[in-house]
């Protein structure tokens, strides 16, 4: 009777193992909403962490000018000419006692870019900064030498530009180590 038992199996419809159609669509389905949320957790973080460096790459570059701007400026011994804010390129063109020949810092609002031209009007200019939205440079002036007779001269020159791909605006205020007279 045991061996009968194994040998004549008898197979119905209703008796199938496996699975049917509507539970292969719930599977499909599930896995569906599954890999959604998951795609949409690792884009949202991703996107997180690219919009953090680069904000971060622009925050160093940005740091970086302002240091080369005010090493520029902090030294200078004479100013021929300063264009100042609100002229929509402002620029100065100085002399420094620890820097050579004649210099000049200007800001091109056509490209955005903050540019630095070492040496006379056929020197080089060299880009410092690109992708600024704006510039302003003022100086400010004032009687600080009062045992002598003369006029104004530079109490502190003040810089501040945005930079677009971060919209950040970066600033600082450079006093000059020397009495440098009021351009004129």
């Amino acid at each position: 009777m045991i061996h009968r038992y194994f040998t004549k199996r008898q197979y119905s419809p209703m008796n199938t193992k496996g699975f049917t159609l509507v539970e292969l669509i719930v599977t499909i389905v599930l896995v569906g909403i599954i890999g959604t949320f998951t795609t949409l957790f690792l884009y949202t973080g991703l996107s997180g962490y690219l919009r953090a460096r680069d904000t971060a790459e622009g925050a160093l570059k940005a740091q970086i000018a302002l240091d080369r701007i005010s090493l520029e400026l902090r030294d200078i011994n004479a100013i021929s000419a300063f264009n100042a804010s609100p002229d929509p390129n402002p620029s100065i063109d100085y002399t420094s006692t620890t820097l050579p020949g004649q210099r000049r810092i200007r800001y091109d609002s056509t490209n955005n870019e903050i540019f630095i031209r070492i040496g006379g009007v056929g020197g080089d200019e060299n880009l410092l900064l690109d992708g600024v939205r704006s510039f302003a440079m003022t100086p400010n002036y004032a009687d600080l030498n009062y045992y002598s007779i003369g006029g104004n001269v530079v109490e502190a020159i003040n810089v501040l530009f945005t930079v677009g791909e971060i919209n950040r605006q970066f600033s600082t205020q450079i006093f000059p180590r020397n009495m440098v007279p009021e351009p004129p």
